[in-house]
């Protein structure tokens, strides 16, 4: 009996259409289909598509509401006869040959001048925009992000937007030129600040800067301050960044070491930091460099520099160690293999080959997990900071293999105290 309705309903459709052209356009048009015409032929096995014909050339006269397009689905639709629908409702708007499916994934455009910046997605690189300043992201799940556009020199271009699905975002961003520190000269010494008569050693300031400087950095960053140094003693502490030394503007660790040349023990210098949340300027005293004996009573040649205090070693208790390999922001396809080790307030990394060296300290992290969508298929995790780093690693066995991160999260779990 219901095969036959559905012929019936096809015949008519198939009548009426050839029944109009030969009386004119005075004869009255076909009836428009019903929503129930619509699901009686999916039901009835007539392929999606000759059902789209059918109402192209007859009409419809329902709105495609989201309960609607679940019922012409549950009844075999596919997307686009539901895409065809809600073109032919009443009231709906000419569709155009670019329209894209309302179900379909979201797309984000991304344009940034100057080109080649590089591109965060909720803190999570997803590569750099081309030498035109243009790069497309169409695996990103629907709702809010946080966009991040970084590049060496400029000021970071941070944005919270919403994607939705079946549409096309477009985010254009202008990076500005990171402008130079603005540091005053240095205030004349009172009286009773005179700095003592200098002793011949070589003065000391106490930092460590970071081996691999994160992108856009505006100064130097730093992985902390030696204990007992007058850096530590002025607040200095991990992921600052050093802006400037005695009004000379620094940007690498180089940049500082000459600012410091021929400086000794007893000195004042005028270092301007950025602290994460405001800019210092304060001055220092150089202390003599640990390990300098003093100098003899009678004239001798000057010294040569102190080689650079190391860090102590940490101790092996409490410390658990783990093979991974630290990502370079290329998806997998540039990295480097090394040990990272947990414990006493501290997560570090050293790099088999030397190339990366971190030291990131427990309390200056703000989220550690898995990947969500970067590297996920290698099992990635992640380490976020405070101060707006981001890091991902993989587990990897002896032979380099990706293994699963569970363990390393938990350690790094205890170690927090969670």
């Amino acid at each position: 009996m219901r095969n036959f309705k559905i012929l019936a309903l096809l015949l008519a459709l198939l009548a009426a259409s050839a029944f109009l052209p030969s009386r004119g356009k005075a004869q009255k048009a076909a009836k428009r289909l019903a929503k129930q015409d619509v699901i009686d032929l999916l039901t009835g096995d007539v392929p999606s598509g000759q059902v789209a014909e059918e109402a192209k050339k007859s009409g419809i006269s329902f709105q495609v509401t989201a309960s609607v397009a679940k019922e012409i689905r549950d009844a075999g639709g596919t997307e686009d006869l539901i895409s065809v629908l809600r073109a032919l409702a009443p009231g709906a708007a000419a569709s155009t040959s670019h329209s894209v499916p309302a179900t379909s994934p979201p797309v984000l455009m991304i344009e940034s001048n100057p080109g080649q910046s590089q591109v965060y997605i909720d803190d999570e690189p997803m590569g750099s925009t081309s030498q035109q300043g243009r790069l497309k992201l169409t695996r990103l799940a629907a709702g809010d992000h946080s966009v991040r556009i970084s590049l060496a020199g400029y000021q970071d271009h941070e944005e919270t937007i919403t994607l939705e699905g079946g549409k096309v975002t477009t985010l254009a961003a202008t990076l500005q030129q990171a402008a130079a520190a603005q540091v005053s000269a240095p205030p004349p010494l009172q009286p009773e600040q005179t700095p003592p008569v200098s002793t011949g050693q070589v003065g000391y300031l106490g930092i460590a800067p970071m081996d691999q400087q994160p992108a856009g950095a505006r100064g130097v960053v730093i992985s902390g301050a030696y204990p007992g140094s007058p850096a530590e003693q002025a607040g200095l502490k991990a992921y600052d960044t050093i802006l400037a030394v005695n009004g000379r503007r620094v940007t690498t660790p180089p940049d500082i070491h000459d600012a410091l040349l021929g400086r000794q023990a007893g000195d004042a210098v005028q270092v301007t930091w950025y602290n994460g949340s405001r800019n210092v300027t304060q001055q220092i005293r150089l202390i003599a460099a640990p390990g300098q004996n003093p100098p003899p009573a009678e004239p001798a040649a000057p010294a040569e520099p102190a080689a650079p205090p190391t860090l102590s070693p940490m101790p092996h208790n409490g410390i658990v160690t783990f093979r991974v390999a630290h990502d370079h922001g290329k998806s997998g396809q540039d990295y480097c293999v090394g040990v990272m080790s947990v414990g006493n307030g501290m997560i570090s990394y050293r790099a088999d080959n030397g190339v990366h060296t971190f030291d990131i300290p427990l309390n200056s992290i703000r989220q550690v997990g898995r990947n969500a969508v970067y590297l996920v298929g290698y099992g990635a995790f992640h380490i976020r900071t405070k101060r707006g780093s981001n890091f991902n690693f993989a587990v990897v066995n002896e032979q380099n293999q990706p293994q699963p991160p569970d363990a390393i999260l938990t350690a790094i779990d205890n170690a927090m105290g969670r």
